[in-house]
C-alpha cells in the first residue's frame, strides 16, 4: 500500500508542480502554459485572438495545426512527436487547435489523432524546423471518400 501512495504522490508532483513529463507517458498538457517533455519545450494553445497574437508563441519554430480543410480549426488531439529515426520524443493530449514545439535542427515526424471527433483517423507529417521564423504544419482532417 505504501508504494501505491508514494507512486501516486510522485506522479502528481511531477505532473502538476514540475511541468515535466517523460515522453513515454501520455500527457494532457495545460492550455497556454509552456512545459518541458523530455527536454522539448511544448505549448498547447487555442485560436482565440489573444492566443493567436501572443508574442511568446513566435519563439517556437514549429506550429502544428489541426484543420478540417474548410478553413476551420479543430480542437482536441493526441499528438506524438518522433525523431526521424522513430524514437518518440513527446506524446501528449492537447485540448486546443495548435501545438507549438521548440526543437533543434533535424528531421521530425508528428502523428495526430483527434480525440473528440469521429472519422478523422490519424494524420502524419514530416518536417524540419526552420533556421529562423516559424513553420506551420497543417494536418487536414477532412473525411476522405474512402473512409
Amino acid at each position: 500500500m505504501k508504494f501505491s501512495y508514494l507512486a501516486a504522490a510522485a506522479i502528481l508532483a511531477g505532473g502538476t508542480m514540475g511541468y515535466f513529463w517523460p515522453a513515454e507517458a501520455q500527457s494532457y498538457i495545460p492550455m497556454d502554459n509552456p512545459i518541458q517533455i523530455d527536454g522539448v519545450e511544448t505549448v498547447c494553445t487555442g485560436i482565440g485572438d489573444e492566443a493567436q497574437h501572443d508574442p511568446r508563441w513566435l519563439a517556437y519554430p514549429i506550429r502544428i495545426e489541426f484543420s478540417n480543410g474548410g478553413a476551420q480549426y479543430l480542437s482536441g488531439a493526441h499528438v506524438v512527436l518522433s525523431a526521424a529515426g522513430g524514437k518518440t520524443l513527446s506524446a501528449l493530449d492537447c485540448a486546443g487547435s495548435w501545438v507549438l514545439f521548440k526543437l533543434p535542427g533535424g528531421n521530425y515526424k508528428v502523428a495526430v489523432t483527434l480525440l473528440n471527433q469521429q472519422g478523422g483517423g490519424e494524420r502524419t507529417a514530416s518536417f524540419s524546423p526552420p533556421i529562423k521564423g516559424q513553420k506551420r504544419v497543417v494536418l487536414d482532417f477532412r473525411i476522405k471518400p474512402n473512409q
